[in-house]
């Protein structure tokens, strides 16, 4: 039986620091890798479709552009249908969050309190690659 391919994922942050945080939370080694770093909305959808990650964890405030417009791009292409869409932010109100969720995103984590869920969330998502 192959061995199963790591889950991929990209993030898409606006802070270099917060990007190499994330990289080093959420790389295990097998199972999670990440395979790119976008900075801007341009750049994250440009990666999104030549990298067609299974994960793209995404910051809604980037270098220029919109996390929100990101979530369009991806949800407006079929052939990134299966692309997994978490949105970390600082921005927790609860109109955010559900308009975020209501766009196409399929979770939405504090990017204060939470980012241990998001490791979990993407543990489990490994977890049940085939």
């Amino acid at each position: 039986m192959p061995p199963k391919r790591p889950l991929a994922v990209l993030i898409a942050d606006d802070s270099e620091a917060v990007a190499e945080m994330l990289k080093d939370l959420i790389t295990d080694p097998g199972r999670i890798e990440v395979v790119g770093v976008a900075e801007s909305q341009d750049s994250a959808i440009a990666d999104i479709r030549r990298l067609k990650p299974d994960v793209v964890v995404l910051d809604l405030q980037l270098k220029s552009g919109s996390g929100t417009d990101v979530i369009r791009a991806v949800r407006a292409s079929a052939e990134l249908a299966a692309t997994r869409v978490i949105v970390i932010s600082n921005h927790t109100a609860p109109q955010l969050k559900a308009g975020c969720l209501e766009l196409g995103a399929d979770r939405y984590f504090d990017k204060v309190k939470e980012l241990g869920n998001l490791a979990e969330e993407l543990r489990r998502l490994a977890g049940t690659r085939a």
